[in-house]
């Protein structure tokens, strides 16, 4: 009996040691990757959160973040280089809700490790992928940097000024490069759906559709 209860009470150390390892790590790093890379995820709730109020444009071109925000701590993987080894370059399919010419567009994206920063395309939609090559092709595109911390927020976003001329009703495609070595999140809209794509070092995969999209506006 004796000899029962010390193997039991061994035992209850041993998972009590295992737990308070698990814990310490997840301290030490919170955000990992899942879906063989291609997503970011937080595994505990961020500290300290910082939310901004947001005001949606009016009539905007296309807008899923709205006064809402967006899904925090749950995003498209968006890297190059080390840590992820991988250039991992998600995209989003849009339809312009209207004709006209474009002011700015704006993401939900967040800093992990590397070089915060990142660049930001817009280009038209070819047989259901966006067009031409990564790099290669586009209507227009920018560099967004100050990013905030992936899990730290809700509702801050990044933008850079972007003229171009939509057709109400047509679709076309935003998707995001990181910078060398760097890896960042886009974070995921709370309910939008569409067609998203991935981009594997320089390579679009097959698109797929009735996803969750990445964080967006474009006004």
């Amino acid at each position: 009996m004796k000899g029962t209860m010390l193997v039991r009470t061994l035992l209850a150390l041993t998972v009590l040691t295992l737990i308070g390892a698990t814990a310490m790590a997840e301290d030490a790093k919170s955000t990992i990757t899942i879906n063989g890379g291609r997503n970011t995820v937080i595994m505990k709730a961020p500290t300290h959160v910082v939310n901004h109020p947001i005001k949606a444009p009016a009539h905007p071109f296309y807008d899923n973040i709205g006064t809402s925000g967006y899904t925090e701590g749950d995003g498209y993987t968006v890297s190059d280089g080390s840590p992820i080894d991988t250039e991992y370059t998600p995209g989003s399919g849009i339809v312009s809700l209207k004709s006209g010419t474009t002011h700015k567009i704006s993401v939900g994206l967040g800093f992990v490790e590397g070089t915060n920063g990142a660049i930001v395309v817009l280009d038209k939609d070819c047989k259901g992928i966006p067009c031409g090559k990564i790099d290669k092709t586009n209507l227009c595109k920018g560099k967004v940097s100050n990013l905030p911390t992936f899990g730290s927020t809700s509702t801050t976003v990044v933008s850079f000024n972007c003229k171009v001329t939509l057709k109400k009703g047509k679709t076309y495609w935003v998707y995001i490069e990181s910078l060398a070595n760097s890896w960042l999140a886009w974070n995921l809209s709370l309910s939008a759906t569409g067609d998203v794509i991935e981009g594997t070092n320089d390579v679009w995969g097959t698109p797929s559709s009735g996803a969750t999209v990445g964080a967006l506006t474009i006004k």
